[in-house]
């Protein structure tokens, strides 16, 4: 089901790269800025090769990104953001010479709303400083336990709305945040808050829609509210539902996925969507027995993941992801411990489909 209202587009391709002066840091306006580039592809790290067999000569500490990106005029009006699903591991982002988002951490995701910082009908520059250099106020503070990779080593996104928009930056997320309970093959709760985003000065009305479909695309349940939109600012919206005799997940024996889609909608016309997943279930562990899963005992036997590979580093595409999963399917796991980290979007996505339980840290 492709999202209707906004648009997603890779934003991957055409970035240069250069490491800082060791030790320093590089100024815009210094003459050497403009030399020393090399053309990369996202997803990149400095590291895949001095973590792994030169680690005397593991370099720790600023590197930049440079990309130009040309906004079409007739975009104008519309909120544009940038969302980066892993950085190593402090970032700091310019567009046009203006620091628009700052970020600490070099496993989580994060976005920035750049609209207002464009130019529209004319070439833009994005920069992206990243610095993996140890510090105390970071985690993890030092490379002893793990290496922490340098670099933009997950995919970025262009995100771009109507004014009026499920919410985009908050903490990465889609904005919609599904729970559940008294889960049973009788029947399920299921709650589903959106955030909405008004970038206006005005208050709008708007209809707000939850839809969920099982997996063979049938509609389930659906609940529309129409209100205005307050000025400026994030509201959350919540919608309940009760499924009856749902198709519950039972890990790789049956990984049964229903699909939630929230709909913006504006004077009849869809003006943003978001889909997301939904397994219902219902787990609880037992001391001194073990982990159930829907009233049944399920044993968890799996294995450990980290995201690095030989000769790339933690610089993974999604054939990568796959390969590893699916060694992991293949000696029978039902469960997989991301270590020490949060892993990418992709793996925590195959996971519900394959079936696999995921130890999250």
């Amino acid at each position: 089901m492709q999202a209707e209202g906004r648009i997603v587009e890779s934003f991957n391709s055409g970035w240069v790269f250069k490491k800082a002066p060791v030790g320093k840091e590089l100024a815009v306006n210094a003459p050497k800025w403009e030399s020393g580039w090399q053309e990369v592809e996202i997803p990149h790290t400095w590291n895949a090769k001095d973590m792994q067999v030169q680690y005397d000569n593991f370099y720790e500490g600023p590197a930049y990104y440079k990309k130009q990106y040309f906004f079409p005029a007739e975009m104008k009006g519309k909120r544009v953001f940038l969302r980066f699903e892993g950085v190593g591991a402090v970032t700091e982002v310019y567009v046009n010479g203006s620091l628009a988002t700052t970020h600490k951490g070099a496993y989580s995701a994060f976005s920035c709303e750049i609209g207002t910082l464009l130019k529209p009908g004319a070439d833009n520059e994005i920069i992206v400083k990243a610095d993996n250099a140890s510090r105390p106020d970071v985690i993890p503070i030092n490379h002893v336990l793990f290496g922490v990779y340098g670099g933009m080593y997950r995919p970025v996104w262009l995100i771009m709305t109507e004014p009026y928009t499920i919410c985009v930056t908050d903490c990465a997320s889609s904005g919609v945040y599904i729970t559940q309970k008294n889960v049973s093959k009788k029947q399920a709760d299921v709650k589903v808050k959106v955030k909405l985003d008004n970038g206006t000065l005005q208050p709008a009305s708007l209809t707000l829609q939850n839809t969920i479909y099982n997996q063979e695309g049938k509609q389930v349940a659906t609940q529309s509210r129409s209100f205005d939109l307050t000025a400026q600012g994030v509201q959350s919206f919540e919608a309940d539902f009760k499924i009856k005799n749902p198709t519950l997940w039972q890990g790789r024996k049956n990984p049964y996925l229903y699909k939630v889609v929230s709909r913006l909608i504006r004077d009849g016309k869809v003006i943003d969507e978001v889909v997301q997943p939904l397994g219902l279930r219902k787990y609880e562990i037992v001391a001194g027995d073990g982990f159930y899963l829907n009233g049944e005992k399920y044993p968890m036997y799996g294995v450990t993941r980290h995201q690095d590979w030989w000769g790339l580093g933690s610089a993974l595409k999604n054939e990568n992801h796959d390969f590893d999963l699916a060694t992991i399917m293949d000696i029978g796991a039902t469960t997989v411990r991301f270590a020490h980290y949060q892993q990418s979007d992709y793996l925590y996505s195959r996971c519900d489909s394959l079936g696999l339980i995921i130890w999250a840290e």
